[in-house]
């Protein structure tokens, strides 16, 4: 007999029993399982147990022992979502791969993930663009829509983007070297410098790897990103990746009250919802300028260096020995932004990575960050963050315990 099914007939009070089913656990999916956590706990209208943990099975949703089922994937649970089916038992899949009919979807916005980085990417000056995701032959949705933003963000701006299309048919064979010799090829042909988006973090070390192989400089020549299925992989890399994470905290919490409305109303198919992803995580390997114009990358490169420390636009004057107004209007050309804005963003970037990173407290944030004040600084963060230090620091470091 499963545990769950003990504690659930023990109980006296009046919940909604919700069993979570994971076939595959990592970072984003233990981030979700939190989310979920936190929300039941905080509701006081729900248990939870845990496949994993031997707390609940099957045969207790065939038993009726269960009100509402958390998957962490469509496909690897196809007999229990017949089971569900069969009980009327309402269905949540974490996994954002498509659509689903008969079960709730809460799906990572993954067509903002490829819009995001093509935006940075086009913000730094670059002209050429590539991405590299699944071979057709096991395409998925997420990998589909990251593609897709990517893409079509480039192509709205004028430009063209490379894809690699690899007739590999198995995620195995992903790892054979003819698929690895296809890739070098393509990579090695590509116009410089680049733009690359890699469907994932693991692709986009395969990436790394192979710049190194053929000399090509990252990130001078060749700039990478990745999304963070597997985060450590960044931060492993040398020199490291820049990704964007997902925010599986909020998908969990969402899942939750997805599953509550669902149990409540006994409705077993409701609108999937879409999470944003978190903040992109600025690491080495983006972390250059591609613009045509040599003051213009100068002036940028002294904002980045020098974003610690409050800065002026008299100060980049004389570092570049150059009149003001031909590097105002040069950097307004270029760049779309002016001088002082740009100023004003590089504070801001580097205060999110230290709120991310750091347990600084927020005085010493404001200071480190070039801030001279914390009134101009919330002001300013406010404005191009589009909340608080304050809400932004705990929505990170909600979504990363």
């Amino acid at each position: 007999m499963a545990i769950a099914k003990r504690s659930f007939r023990a109980s006296r009070k009046k919940i909604f029993r919700i069993a979570i089913f994971a076939t595959t656990i990592g970072p984003y999916w233990e981030k979700a399982v939190q989310g979920i956590a936190r929300h039941v706990r905080e509701a006081r209208n729900g248990s939870i147990a845990m496949a994993s943990f031997d707390e609940v099975s099957e045969q207790d949703v065939t038993a009726g022992l269960v009100d509402g089922v958390i998957i962490d994937n469509w496909d690897n649970n196809q007999t229990l979502l017949a089971k569900c089916r069969a009980k009327r038992i309402p269905v949540v899949d974490v996994s954002g791969d498509g659509g689903r009919s008969g079960v709730g979807v809460i799906s990572p916005n993954d067509r903002m993930v490829g819009q995001q980085v093509a935006e940075y990417f086009l913000s730094r000056g670059f002209r050429n663009f590539a991405f590299y995701g699944l071979p057709g032959a096991i395409e998925t949705a997420w990998d589909t829509n990251r593609k897709t933003g990517f893409h079509d963000t480039v192509r709205t701006a004028g430009y063209d983007c490379a894809i690699f299309l690899s007739s590999t048919s198995t995620w195995d064979h992903l790892h054979q070297p003819v698929h690895l010799q296809s890739l070098e090829q393509w990579l090695t042909g590509l116009p410089r410098p680049v733009g690359i988006l890699a469907c994932i973090d693991k692709f986009a070390y395969e990436i790394l790897k192979l710049a190194r192989q053929n000399n090509i400089r990252v990130p001078d020549e060749l700039a990478l990103c990745g999304v963070a299925k597997r985060e450590w992989i960044g931060t492993l890399a040398n020199p490291t990746i820049r990704s964007i994470p997902g925010d599986g905290q909020k998908a969990g919490t969402k899942a939750a009250e997805m599953l509550m409305h669902m149990m409540k109303y006994g409705e077993l198919t409701v609108p999937p919802q879409l999470i944003e992803p978190l903040a992109i995580v600025h690491r080495e390997s983006t972390n250059t300028y591609a613009f045509p114009d040599e003051a213009v990358v100068e002036a940028l490169k002294f904002i980045r260096d020098n974003a610690h420390k409050h800065i002026s636009v008299e100060e980049i004057v004389d570092h570049l020995v150059i009149s003001r107004r031909s590097l105002e209007m040069r950097f307004k050309k270029w760049t779309g932004v002016t001088l002082q804005n740009q100023i004003w963003f590089a504070h801001v970037e580097l205060a999110k990575k230290l709120l991310l990173e750091s347990a600084q407290p927020m005085h010493e944030i404001c200071e480190n960050s070039g801030f001279r004040s914390a009134a101009v600084f919330n002001v300013v963060f406010r404005r191009l963050a589009g909340t608080t230090p304050t809400n932004f620091r705990r929505r990170t470091r909600h979504a990363s315990i």
